[in-house]
């Protein structure tokens, strides 16, 4: 009836709660706290959380090749990106998957979280992407610019 449908929609809920607080935990291990935000109603913004250090922490997704890349993206209280996570994709192995890599990922650590990134330089900052990978590519760029935009609606850069 009613109850079990709500009852599992609730357990569900604090199911993605729970991994997601793992996620940002790992993000972000030395924070004490994460604070659920109001998040600015941007395209692709799941949710925002800021740490007790000031940290945020945005979960984000846009188009891949194959569905939606769905990423956990932390930002510094400095105002870099401090690393990203996944949280879920359907891109196809050894191919987009190879934009999904900590490699990939590295290469923005420590990058401003300002302005926008593309890929060809046709705005913002240009970035490499992966190699036959594009469309996940993208996709990870998009992410960051979500998150970007959503940090500077926080009061970030």
């Amino acid at each position: 009836g009613q109850w079990a449908t709500t009852a599992f929609a609730d357990a569900d809920a604090r199911l993605d709660e729970a991994q997601g607080g793992a996620q940002r935990a790992l993000l972000f291990p030395e924070a004490a706290s994460f604070e659920k935000l109001d998040a600015p109603a941007i395209e692709g913004l799941n949710s925002a959380y800021v740490t007790d250090a000031g940290d945020y922490v945005f979960d984000v997704q846009s188009a891949g090749y194959a569905g939606d890349v769905q990423l956990m993206i932390g930002i510094a209280s400095d105002g870099t990106v401090a690393g990203i996570q996944i949280v879920s994709e359907n891109e196809t192995d050894g191919i987009g998957t190879n934009a999904l890599t900590e490699d990939f990922f590295g290469t923005f650590t420590g990058l401003a979280a300002e302005g926008s990134l593309s890929l060809d330089g046709s705005e913002g900052t240009q970035v490499d992407g992966v190699s036959g990978a594009t469309f996940t590519s993208t996709a990870v760029v998009e992410d960051l610019n979500i998150a970007f935009e959503a940090y500077a609606q926080l009061g970030g850069n």
